[in-house]
């Protein structure tokens, strides 16, 4: 059971946001989805520890299905909130900063400063849905410089909202705060699911959307160039290059790269999934 506690460590931590959050902010949803986010990437961890060799992988996919109605469903729904990055900027433009804009922040601004984009990896209910998808990943020949189409949805995605109220004298407070929030919500990220699930079936690819589309990465990025967390490798081991961590890893990092130069891995694209140190024959990953 020893080795087991350390799996209650991200438990304890949405334990502790939790009651900060509802002790400053006053609203019991807190009490729900922190311990829970918590509960669940916990549960995970225990997976990966109990499980053997491969079969490892499946905690942190279990973790992220686990989170998903917590953050789609729960929320949404009880507080009448959409936490996608259109509606979170259309509310910031009129300085409503309250549940919305926490979680950005938490989640996607200032949280990266620790855990980089630990959030794409164990949170986000996009990819939630993509990583249970029957599709064996292939390493992808499509240039890196593609992923700077994310640019163009990240900007479609400030614009509409400006557009909504300079141009067309949309009102928030009277058309859309508390009253089309939620209705927003799963019509913009039914839209992601449109586009992400057929994606990943064309490229063979799980989360060829994550790494072409998803203009929310591009958010996460300046903080996760100096966050904490990082993948490190074992210096007391030795890589083999057999390349097994670059065709594990979802989002095509070289993680063999900086196991070769004994470097942590810095490449912005890591999502912290650690699905490289299980699958590592030589234990090379920390």
């Amino acid at each position: 059971m020893q080795k087991y506690k350390s799996s209650l460590l991200p438990f304890f931590i949405g334990l502790l946001i939790s009651f900060i959050l509802f002790i400053t902010l006053n609203w019991w949803g807190f009490l729900v989805i922190f311990p829970w986010i918590g509960f669940s990437i916990s549960f995970g961890i225990f997976l990966r520890q109990k499980l053997k060799g491969n079969k490892r992988l499946i905690g942190r996919k279990v973790s992220i299905l686990m989170i998903l109605p917590c953050l789609l469903l729960f929320v949404p729904i009880i507080n009448n909130e959409n936490f996608q990055l259109e509606g979170v900027f259309l509310i910031v433009i009129v300085g409503f900063f309250f549940k919305g804009f926490i979680h950005y922040a938490i989640a996607k601004i200032f949280g990266p400063l620790i855990w980089r984009r630990g959030f794409c990896g164990y949170a986000c209910w996009t990819a939630a849905v993509l990583d249970w998808l029957p599709i064996k990943n292939k390493i992808s020949n499509i240039p890196r410089s593609y992923r700077n189409l994310r640019f163009i949805m990240l900007s479609l995605s400030l614009l509409v909202p400006i557009f909504l109220i300079f141009v067309f004298s949309y009102n928030p407070w009277t058309d859309y705060i508390n009253k089309q929030e939620m209705k927003l919500m799963f019509i913009s990220n039914g839209l992601y699911y449109a586009i992400a699930i057929p994606l990943a079936f064309i490229l063979s690819d799980k989360r060829a959307f994550c790494k072409y589309v998803c203009p929310v990465a591009l958010v996460m990025k300046p903080a996760s160039k100096i966050g904490l967390l990082k993948i490190k490798p074992n210096l007391q081991n030795e890589c083999t290059e057999c390349k097994s961590c670059n065709k594990h890893c979802p989002m095509g990092v070289d993680v063999m790269g900086f196991m070769k130069r004994n470097l942590p891995v810095t490449d912005t694209e890591c999502i912290l999934c650690n699905d490289c140190s299980i699958v590592c024959p030589t234990k090379k990953i920390a």
